[in-house]
């Protein structure tokens, strides 16, 4: 069954994922990634911004349990508007219908139950499917952005003085959510307002949406104010302070120094260099400085400098201190 599954999504998914597929969705597509997504939303944020927008209004949301709560019929009648074999076509609905499981607990086993929604997990022709049930969520005003990485959704809309199109754009949202049968997890909806002068009045909030100065969004920490990332730089310590633990453990254990920098690379580096493309630039003294502070404590501390140790770290720094001079 996988073997003939890499057959069907080499054959006829893959294609339609990279031609068919909206351009802003940034999941389960080559040569696309969560740092794109996110360059692609600031960058649209800060051209508003540089025109004629007071603000934008960001607005963060998911889907409750997406991947298991697509219906198979929705998702049948959309597979079957692609431009693919009807034969496949099928082969695919007859994939997901009539799936059944049960769970075991301490020997005991339940009965068998009938699945009629969700996305087969674990499978390979599930992200494109579930890309392809989310495709046509589209923004009621074309002039909006609505960036897509697999089932988190990030919606910008510029406003000014006369106002803007959040609240249209908020009960599309809705509606699509509605007549697809994918409940919105409101307690996971979050709206920001990105301006760059803290004068400018905020527009009225919408119920039973929550306003924050700050969004998580696919792994970056982002502030209303887009010049500033103060949290993000915080996330990023605090969570390489945590992963320190490790290799105290691991040196502890008689780890080489070679293998301990490896893993300082792939444990902390990674924290660093994660999405850098985004926020280099936005690098000034301060943060380079506790960045540059760390990395030596944790050589002095744990690694114990040996003569190749710095190589990737010297060239990071170097980078950030390009970005920050230009």
């Amino acid at each position: 069954m996988r073997l003939f599954e890499k057959c069907v999504y080499k054959s006829e998914i893959a294609p339609i994922t990279r031609n068919n597929i909206d351009p802003d969705q940034f999941a389960y597509k080559k040569g696309h990634n969560s740092t794109m997504a996110l360059i692609k939303s600031q960058h649209q944020w800060l051209e508003w911004l540089d025109k004629n927008a007071n603000y934008v209004r960001v607005l963060s949301f998911d889907f409750s349990k997406a991947f298991d709560s697509v219906p198979h019929d929705r998702l049948s009648e959309k597979v079957k508007k692609l431009p693919i074999n009807p034969y496949v076509v099928n082969w695919i609905i007859s994939f997901l219908e009539n799936r059944i499981q049960r769970v075991m607990v301490d020997g005991i086993v339940t009965e068998y139950l009938y699945i009629n929604g969700g996305v087969p997990q674990g499978t390979v022709l599930g992200p494109g499917l579930f890309s392809i049930m989310v495709d046509d969520i589209k923004t009621a005003d074309p002039s909006n952005v609505l960036v897509k990485f697999a089932d988190d959704l990030t919606l910008g809309v510029p406003g000014n003085e006369s106002g803007d199109t959040f609240r249209s754009e908020a009960a599309c949202l809705q509606d699509w959510a509605e007549k697809n049968r994918m409940p919105l997890n409101l307690e996971r909806t979050y709206e920001m307002v990105v301006r760059r002068h803290t004068s400018v009045v905020l527009p009225e909030l919408i119920p039973p949406i929550k306003r924050k100065t700050w969004l998580k969004l696919l792994g970056g920490t982002l502030q209303d104010n887009p010049c500033n990332w103060d949290l993000h730089f915080e996330e990023m310590l605090k969570k390489a302070s945590g992963r320190m633990y490790i290799m105290r453990v691991c040196k502890y254990y008689g780890l080489s120094i070679k293998q301990l920098d490896l893993l300082f690379d792939s444990l902390i580096m990674s924290i660093f260099t994660f999405a850098f493309e985004l926020w280099g630039c936005a690098y000034d003294g301060k943060y380079l400085n506790q960045i540059d502070k760390f990395i030596k404590g944790a050589h002095k501390n744990v690694l114990i400098i040996y003569q190749n140790a710095h190589t990737l770290k010297k060239y990071v720094i170097r980078e950030m201190r390009n970005c920050g001079t230009k």
